[in-house]
């Protein structure tokens, strides 16, 4: 065979080595992917189990808590300090339950008298407060107050500074849409409101929830942190900001018993005339849950409400990860 003879098969045979190492390489990525794919579909199964057994637990641990101390959850208590620790079949989950009641609710804005949703000027006194301290000018606040309330109740008539279907359904507006005629089911549903889109949008999620029930505005003065002072002074008409920072940095672990006990610490401030509530215990809770498993990260977050009789319900979930 001649030497050229030789050479054309030597390229020929490297050639098809070449050719069957990139076949080879090109199955090998589609079975690492189908692996990945089939591990992936295996974790998010697990993730979802795992999500409502968690769930489950933690409700059972809160209806404990409320059993035996139904008067009083301060941030010493061990169901919101500690968090929780799991394996499930392999994976590492952490679980930690906090406080869901210490903000202003928007749906707090109305009251439901004789079937219809009507002003709550409590709260409407709130939110002017509390978005006063975050500097937002006056008229944008009561364009804010008034679409919303229109947004919530449901006649076609608008308030002074108000909007109703005419506007979300008009060629000005973009998708065209109808008043919700209901509570909000989330903050999220305040970006449909034009006011609101006047002012940072950090200010509405940093202070306000939607939480599924039209009552007075309601704070657990025992969980608050350094960080609420904005939430606190918008309460009362006669508390600043200074004095409420002050108070919330005089909060004790244990937190305190009752109205009585929490005025008698601070006998120079006027809490007369409160916007809201001060409570002392909770009845709403937030679980934040994680899982890591391998090279896999899923979370949940899912808020749970508990009525008079301690039977709580998931109110929100939301899953990350999966």
């Amino acid at each position: 065979m001649s030497s050229s003879t030789k050479g054309v098969v030597l390229i020929s045979i490297l050639l098809i080595v070449l050719l069957l190492s990139s076949v080879a390489i090109l199955f090998g990525n589609k079975y690492l992917l189908s692996l990945k794919r089939a591990q992936y579909i295996e974790f998010q199964s697990l993730s979802l189990n795992a999500f409502r057994n968690i769930e489950a637990l933690s409700k059972e641990k809160i209806k404990k808590e409320l059993r035996f101390n139904k008067n009083k959850i301060s941030k010493n208590n061990p169901l919101l300090k500690e968090s929780f620790y799991y394996n499930l079949n392999g994976a590492d989950i952490v679980v930690r339950i906090s406080d869901a009641s210490n903000c202003l609710n928007i749906n707090s804005i109305v009251l439901i008298d004789n079937g219809e949703f009507v002003e709550n000027k409590k709260s409407t006194a709130s939110i002017k407060k509390i978005l006063s301290l975050e500097e937002v000018d006056n008229n944008v606040i009561e364009e804010i107050i008034d679409q919303v309330i229109d947004w919530i109740d449901y006649d076609s008539n608008p308030r002074a500074n108000g909007l109703e279907d005419y506007y979300y359904s008009g060629p000005l507006h973009n998708p065209k849409e109808y008043t919700g005629m209901r509570l909000m089911v989330s903050i999220e549903e305040l970006k449909s409101i034009p006011a609101v889109k006047q002012i940072d949008w950090s200010i509405m999620q940093k202070n306000f929830c939607a939480l599924p029930e039209a009552n007075q505005i309601s704070i657990n003065i025992n969980t608050l942190n350094i960080n609420d002072d904005y939430l606190l002074s918008s309460l009362f008409p006669n508390i600043s900001l200074q004095e409420a920072k002050y108070i919330l940095d005089n909060i004790p672990d244990s937190g305190f018993d009752d109205l009585i006990n929490f005025k008698n610490n601070f006998p120079d401030m006027n809490f007369e005339d409160a916007y809201g509530e001060i409570k002392f215990n909770s009845n709403i809770y937030e679980i934040n849950t994680e899982i890591n498993f391998e090279d896999f990260v899923s979370s949940s977050i899912s808020k749970l409400i508990f009525e008079g009789n301690n039977n709580g319900f998931i109110i929100s979930r939301i899953y990350n990860g999966i």
